[in-house]
């Protein structure tokens, strides 16, 4: 899903930069004109910087969201103890035998 957005934004992105370039290049101005020449087109950098700053917090927010569904998935569950006992599976282990402590001998 996270690809499939960034897939998207990425093409909408493009597309925009293609629109401003073919604005920019369709119209002139007479060079009698006494407006100031347009400086660094404000869209081309505006547009980029809010694109990635929503894809950000998107992956923010859905990390953040990962995490706390995997921390309750962790906590919090059913207990079946009747599955266990008719597969037979034995969660903790006996151990065969303890080893006793060495023997105390006089010196």
């Amino acid at each position: 899903m996270i690809r499939q957005v960034g897939l998207l934004a990425g093409s909408f992105l493009l597309l925009l930069l293609r629109n401003v370039s073919a604005q920019g290049e369709t119209t002139t101005m007479p060079s009698n004109s006494t407006t100031p020449s347009p400086g660094p087109n404000i869209v081309a950098i505006v547009v980029p910087t809010v694109v990635l700053g929503l894809l950000a917090i998107l992956t923010a927010v859905l990390l953040f969201l990962f995490c706390v569904v995997k921390k309750k998935r962790q906590t919090e569950g059913t207990y079946r103890p009747s599955t266990e006992e008719q597969s037979g599976v034995r969660s903790v282990e006996t151990p065969d035998a303890l080893k006793l402590p060495k023997e105390e001998r006089l010196i």
